[in-house]
Formats: structure tokens, sequence, C-alpha cells
């Protein structure tokens, strides 16, 4: 309370970047995401650093809701001015609640912290007309019933150490997954070759797309601007999952 400080919205030029960021969208053969990063997990352990804010939700669980309740508060009166502006078809929650081992909090611990602020943000997203995803790395498969109840109808991005195929057939009438490409492994790195790219999304393409309307094949490789590999790579992922779409799932 005496420390934190949240932007002034209205102090934004919400109309001229909403003209800059859309000059190239087109509104019948695309879709407009607005993503929502450092949501409100994320944001306490940004504030204080990792260690500091994971010791905070197990020693000042008050505290952390009462920041949470207030960084929610702002993240809706940011969808307010982006459904004003942007006029997104969904709105996209980032908040990396795991590693790729496991969970940061227990699931309780987030059940009654975190997943309230979560509902109320996609309660805000789908009363302006949004649909509401969740983003979540790592192995989060333990929260996929509560990411449901919060009013995500979509998952991103879902890394293969979770059991994705399980989590289809158990969710998929509920619950879209989004992603399943192995970042972690050779394919995602930067050594990785084309035969490796192209396996790896033709992997995800078939394991995965077999379950029809309930999987959907996203990814993108992260790393070092400066890196020369990294829009080659992006683009061999990006040809082979479109040849794949209009070959082998015709």
């Amino acid at each position: 309370r005496d420390v934190v400080r949240f932007p002034d919205l209205d102090d934004y030029d919400w109309e001229s970047e909403a003209e800059r960021q859309k000059a190239n969208y087109d509104p019948v053969n695309q879709i407009l995401e607005y993503h929502s990063w450092n949501s409100q997990f994320l944001r306490v352990t940004h504030l204080m650093g990792f260690e500091n804010g994971l010791c905070a939700f197990a020693e000042e669980p008050e505290a952390c809701r009462d920041l949470m309740e207030a960084i929610t508060d702002y993240k809706i009166r940011l969808i307010e001015r982006a459904a004003h502006y942007f006029k997104p078809d969904s709105f996209v929650n980032y908040d990396d609640v795991a590693t790729s081992r496991n969970l940061y909090l227990s699931r309780k611990t987030y059940q009654e912290l975190v997943k309230p602020c979560h509902k109320r943000m996609n309660d805000a997203a789908k009363a302006y007309g949004m649909i509401p995803q969740q983003h979540c790395c790592g192995y989060c498969e333990d929260l996929i019933e509560d990411f449901i109840d919060e009013g995500s109808v979509a998952w991103q991005s879902a890394q293969p150490c979770n059991d994705i195929c399980r989590i289809i057939e158990t969710y998929g009438d509920r619950m879209t997954v989004i992603g399943g490409y192995d970042t972690q492994g050779i394919a995602g790195m930067h050594i990785a070759a084309e035969e490796q790219i192209r396996g790896e999304v033709t992997r995800c393409m078939k394991e995965y797309g077999k379950y029809g309307k309930h999987y959907i094949f996203q990814a993108f490789l992260m790393g070092e601007k400066s890196d020369p590999t990294l829009p080659v790579r992006n683009k061999i992922m990006r040809e082979e999952s479109l040849r794949q779409s209009m070959t082998v799932w015709k």
C-alpha cells in the first residue's frame, strides 16, 4: 500500500495505439487476441523477486490477497479500455504458476488466493464480449479444472511435460488445448536442425490433432533478438504447420 503505484491508464494514447497495431488486421480471416502479461501471481513475484514472493504467499497470505485484488482491479480497468479501443475476440491472461516439474504453489493456496482473482478478471472479459484464455507454461495439469472454473475456455501454451493427450480426452469438451511443441527439447534450441523442427510440428499435429476441434497447434520459439537462427527457425515452424494443416489434415 505504501510502495506500489499503479499507472494511470488514461495517460495512455489508446486510440492511436489501437490504430497502429490494427493497421494490418483482417477481421474476416483473423482472430484478434488481447494479451495481458504478468498477471496477479507473476506480478507479486516480479515486485518482490520469486524467493521473497513465494515466502510471502506462505507467511503473509492476506497481504498477498490484498495486493492481487488491487492488481485485479487494475486489470479490469485495463480490460474496459482494451474492449473499447481494440475490440478483441479473446482475452489472454498470462500467469505462469508452474515450473517444468511442478506448481510454485500448492493447489489449495492457488484456489484460495489466485483463483478468485482470475475468475473476477475473466468475468469482466466475458462481460465485454471477449473469450477468456489462460496462458500458463510448465507442469500445471493439476489446475486444468480450476482454469475451467475460472471461465477460461482455452489453455496456452501447453507443454509436453503435461499429459496433453489425457487432458484433451478428459477436458476437451470444456477446454481447448493450444500448443504442444516441445520448446524445452532439442527442437526448441538454437542448434535444432530443420528436420527436427519439422518433425516436432508433425508429432504435435498427429499426436494431438487427432482429437480435432479440441486442439490447436500454436508455437513460436523465443531467444535473443540478436540470434540470427531465431527468425529462420520460426519460419520453418510456420511453413511446416501450414503444410501439415493443408495436406495431412485436409
